[in-house]
C-alpha cells in the first residue's frame, strides 16, 4: 500500500485529538505538546509519519482494516479498556482503508451493532416486540457511538473518536465492531462467493468485532432530592446532562419508567439516577405551570444527593381550576418496551404526577386494546409509582426504590377508549371519557364495532361518557391561517370529521386540539358555536404519538368546587365542563374567571342589545430574552403546534389576548407574559345573541359564555350553517364508502337529519357573515 500525505494524516489526527477534548477526555497534555511539535518538524514525512503513530497508539482502542471488498475487521487496540458505570469514555480509532473506499463508518443500528455477543448490544429501540426477556436485557449493558461525520474521508489512514457508555460496574467482556456501509443504501459491503456485495449487515458478528475485558468503575447511586417551594416532596421531569451536553441515564439504555424518547426522566424526591464523578447540569421543572431550574452540580466520592428546588409561577388550582389531558396512551407510537402491550399504570402516573397533572386519561387504542383493557375499571386510580418490571429493570440496573411523595393523590388516572384502529376510524378517532363498559354490545373484536361513529357515540352517551373527536386538526387544513374561514376541508384525515353529523344530532360534545395551526383546530367549532350548538374545545396531548415530550404539552383547565380526586375524578371534571367555566391550550398562559357584567356562568342573558363589560384575570410567563437559535441555525424557530413562544410580539416579552365575539377579534390587549395575574376588562357591544371569549392565539383559549339577547337563541352566521351543510355532503363523498352496506341506510339517514338542522338555523340567522 501506499503511505498517506502526510499533512493529511496530521489534519486528521488534530481533529481527532480536538474532539476527544471536547468530549472531555483530553490526550494528556505532554502528548498534545508533541504533536504539535511534530506536526511542524523538519524530519522526513516517514519519520514523522512513524514518530504520528506512535505516539497516538497507546490511546487507540480499536484498530479497523477495510479491505478491497468493504469488509471491516476490528481489532483491539493499545488503549486500556477502562469504563465508567453509567457514563461515557472516549477514545481513537484508527481507520485503514488502503483501497479509498467512499463509505460511511457506523457502529450499526443506533449503538454498539457488532458485539462479539449479538444479545449484548444496548439498541432498546431497534429490539423487536417480543425480545424483552431478562436474559437479552441484562446482556444489553453497552453502548457506543462515533463522533463526527459518518464518511470517511477517503485517507488511506485516518482517525476517529469512538465513545463507549456501560451500565453497569466492574469487570465485563463485550467487543466493538465498525461497519463500512454504502453511503447511498446504508447497506454493509462485504464478501460474496461472487465478490463485492451490498447487504444488510446480518452475517456472523463475532468474526469481524474487537473483543476487550472492560474494567468499569462503578459508579455511585445520587439522591434527587427535588422539592416544592413549600417544602413538599413531588414528582417532577429531571434532566441531566454532563458537560459534552450528553443525557443521564442513557437514553439508548432505558426501560420504562424511564423513555429512551425523552432528555429526562420522571424522579420523586428521594429516587436515585447513577452518575460518575464529574460536573452536570440538572434541570427541574413540573410542567409549563413551573419555570425550569437549573442547578451545577460537581459529583464526586462524597456527593450523595443533589438538592432541587422547584419554581412554580402559577397555581391555577388555588383558584379552583384542575388540570386533566384527555388524551394520553400506555401503548403503542413511541411506546416502549413492547408497543402492542406498553407499559402499567404504575408508569403512566409516574408521567402525569411528572408533568403536574390532577387527571390522566389513559386512552385504550388498536394497537395495545386487547393487552390494555386489563387495567380499564371504570373508576380514577391514584397507583404508587413503583418499577413495573422489577426482575427486567434490575437487570437494566434499576437498583432504586421509588418513593411515595406528598402530591401523590392529587393526580388520578382513568383508563377509557380512543376509537381509533377501529372499522369507523375513518370518521374520526373517538375519546370516550367516563364509561362504565368498554366493550361494544355484541362484539368480541374491535373489527365487529361499527363503521361509523353515531352509533358508537349514542353507546357511550347512554353510560353517562362525554365523548367527542381526538387530534381535530387533521385532515381539516385548508392552506389559509384565516378563522373563521368558509373553505370546505377535503376531510382526508382522521380529525373531527363526522362531528358536524354527530352535534346536531345530540350526541357528541366535544372536539381536542392544541397540536396543529389553529385554523385547522378551531374553524369548525366556531361555526358549530355560531349557529347556537354547545360544543366544547379541549387541549390533548396525545401522548407519545403527536407528542412524547411527556402528557400534558396541551391540557384543559377546570374550574371545580372541590379538587378531582378519587374514583369519581373523571366524572367530576365530566360534570365541570359540562356545566362550569374552562379554558384550554399550552399551560404557559391562563384566564382565570372569564365573566360577561361580573357573571361567570357559562349562560348570560340580556333584554336588549347593548355593551357588556368582559372581564377575566390573565397570566402568562414566556422568558425575558427569546430563545437563542440552536446549533446550526441563524434563527430560532419557535416550537410546533400551540406555544405561548409562538405568541411573542416581536424580541418583546409581550403577546396579545383578543376578544373573540361569534368568531372574530373584535378587541385586543398587549400583556407583558412575566408571570404575574393581571386583570383585564373590555367594554363589548352586543347587537345580537352572541358567544364571547378569550384567546391568546397558539396559548390559550375559554370556552363561551353564550349571551342571549331578548331570549333568542344564537344564530350569528348564515354562512357558518351553509358551511357546516356543505361540509356534510363533502364528508358523505369522502367516507360514505368505508361504511358497511348494512349501515349505509341508516348513516345516509342521520347525514341528511345533520343537513336538515343547519338548514333550519340557517334560516334563523340573523345575519349572512
Amino acid at each position: 500500500m501506499s503511505e498517506p500525505p502526510v499533512q493529511q494524516l496530521f489534519a486528521s489526527a488534530v481533529r481527532a485529538m480536538r474532539k476527544l477534548q471536547d468530549l472531555g477526555d483530553p490526550l494528556p497534555a505532554d502528548v498534545v505538546t508533541q504533536l504539535s511539535k511534530l506536526e511542524s518538524s523538519s524530519l522526513s514525512d516517514a519519520e514523522r509519519r512513524t514518530q504520528l503513530e506512535t505516539l497516538l497508539r497507546p490511546f487507540v482502542l480499536v484498530d479497523v482494516a477495510i479491505d478491497e471488498r468493504g469488509s471491516a475487521l476490528s481489532t483491539a487496540g493499545a488503549a486500556p479498556p477502562r469504563l465508567v458505570q453509567h457514563g461515557w469514555r472516549s477514545f481513537l480509532v484508527r481507520v485503514s482503508n488502503p483501497h479509498r473506499l467512499e463509505a460511511n463508518l457506523s457502529t450499526g443500528n443506533g449503538g454498539v451493532y457488532g458485539l462479539i455477543d449479538y444479545h449484548s448490544h444496548s439498541a432498546r429501540i431497534a429490539l423487536a416486540d417480543t425480545l424483552t426477556v431478562v436474559p437479552r436485557i441484562k446482556n444489553a449493558w453497552l453502548d457506543a457511538k462515533l463522533a463526527g461525520p459518518d464518511e470517511l474521508s477517503g485517507l488511506e489512514v485516518e482517525y476517529r473518536v469512538i465513545s463507549l457508555y456501560s451500565r453497569d460496574g466492574g469487570v465485563r467482556s463485550g467487543g466493538v465492531m465498525l461497519v463500512a456501509e454504502d453511503q447511498h443504501n446504508h447497506h454493509s459491503l462485504s464478501r460474496t462467493p461472487q465478490g463485492l456485495a451490498y447487504q444488510r449487515t446480518n452475517f456472523e458478528l463475532g468474526e469481524y468485532a474487537a473483543g476487550f475485558e472492560f474494567d468499569c468503575a462503578p459508579a455511585p447511586e445520587i439522591r434527587i432530592d427535588v422539592r416544592e417551594p413549600d417544602g413538599r416532596s413531588c414528582m417532577a421531569a429531571i434532566t441531566v446532562r454532563d458537560a459534552q451536553g450528553r443525557t443521564y441515564p442513557s437514553k439508548a439504555m432505558r426501560l420504562a419508567p424511564d423513555m429512551f424518547f425523552h432528555e429526562h426522566v420522571y424522579r420523586a424526591t428521594g429516587e436515585m439516577i447513577r452518575l460518575p464523578a464529574g460536573r452536570y447540569e440538572v434541570t427541574a421543572i413540573r410542567g409549563p405551570e413551573y419555570r425550569p431550574v437549573l442547578t451545577t452540580a460537581d459529583v464526586d466520592a462524597e456527593t450523595t444527593e443533589i438538592p432541587v428546588v422547584l419554581d412554580r409561577w402559577v397555581d391555577p388550582a388555588a383558584r379552583g381550576y384542575y388540570s386533566g389531558d384527555p388524551h394520553i396512551h400506555a401503548g403503542g407510537c413511541s411506546h416502549y418496551n413492547i408497543p402492542s402491550e406498553g407499559v402499567t399504570p404504575e408508569t403512566m402516573i409516574r408521567h402525569v404526577r411528572g408533568e403536574g397533572l390532577w387527571l390522566g386519561s389513559v386512552l385504550t387504542w388498536a394497537p395495545c386494546y386487547y393487552h390494555q383493557k386489563q387495567f380499564f375499571s371504570g373508576a380514577a386510580i391514584s397507583p404508587p409509582a413503583d418499577l413495573e418490571d422489577p426482575a427486567m429493570q434490575a437487570a437494566q440496573g434499576m437498583t432504586w426504590m421509588p418513593q411515595p411523595t406528598d402530591r401523590d393523590a392529587e393526580s388520578t388516572l382513568r383508563y377509557d377508549v380512543e376509537v381509533s384502529g377501529f372499522p369507523s376510524s375513518h370518521s374520526g378517532h373517538l375519546i370516550l371519557l367516563g364509561l362504565t363498559d368498554q366493550d361494544y354490545p355484541g362484539t368480541t373484536l374491535i373489527e365487529d364495532w361499527p363503521s361509523w361513529n353515531l352509533p358508537v357515540l349514542r353507546w357511550a352517551k347512554e353510560q353517562g361518557a362525554l365523548v367527542g373527536y381526538a387530534h381535530c386538526g387533521i385532515g381539516l387544513g385548508v392552506g389559509t391561517e384565516e378563522l373563521p374561514n368558509y373553505i370546505v376541508p377535503s376531510f382526508q384525515g382522521i380529525g373531527s370529521n363526522e362531528i358536524v353529523v354527530d352535534v346536531p344530532l345530540g350526541v357528541a360534545d366535544f372536539q381536542c386540539g392544541t397540536q396543529f395551526a389553529p385554523a385547522a383546530e378551531l374553524n369548525i367549532w366556531y361555526h358549530l358555536l355560531s349557529v347556537g350548538y354547545r360544543t366544547l374545545m379541549l387541549g390533548e396531548t396525545d401522548y407519545p404519538c403527536i407528542y412524547d415530550d411527556g402528557p400534558g404539552i396541551g391540557r384543559t383547565y377546570v374550574r371545580l368546587a372541590e379538587p378531582p380526586t378519587g374514583p369519581q375524578a373523571i366524572e367530576a371534571w365530566n360534570t365541570g365542563l359540562r356545566e362550569s367555566a374552562s379554558y384550554f391550550g399550552d399551560g404557559r398562559s391562563h384566564v382565570f374567571d372569564l365573566a360577561v357584567d361580573g357573571d361567570v356562568s357559562r349562560e348570560h342573558s340580556l333584554d336588549e342589545p347593548g355593551p357588556v363589560q368582559v372581564s377575566a384575570t390573565v397570566a402568562a410567563w414566556l422568558p425575558e430574552e427569546p430563545p437563542p437559535p440552536p446549533p446550526g441555525r441563524l434563527m430560532y424557530s419557535a416550537p410546533v403546534g400551540w406555544h405561548l413562544e409562538r405568541a411573542r410580539i416581536g424580541t418583546s416579552r409581550k403577546v396579545l389576548l383578543e376578544v373573540v365575539l361569534n368568531g372574530l377579534s373584535v378587541a385586543t390587549q398587549e400583556l407583558v407574559a412575566d408571570g404575574t395575574e393581571q386583570e383585564v376588562s373590555f367594554d363589548v357591544p352586543v347587537e345580537r345573541s352572541s358567544w364571547i371569549a378569550l384567546r391568546i392565539m397558539r396559548s390559550v383559549h375559554t370556552q363561551p359564555i353564550f349571551v342571549e339577547v331578548g331570549g333568542r337563541p344564537i344564530r350569528a352566521s348564515r354562512r357558518s350553517a351553509q358551511w357546516l351543510h356543505d361540509s356534510v355532503d363533502q364528508l358523505w363523498k369522502v367516507k360514505s364508502g368505508f361504511i358497511r352496506e348494512s349501515e349505509q341506510d341508516a348513516a345516509r339517514q342521520a347525514y341528511d337529519e345533520a343537513q336538515a338542522a343547519y338548514r333550519t338555523r340557517g334560516e334563523e340567522c340573523e345575519v349572512d357573515r
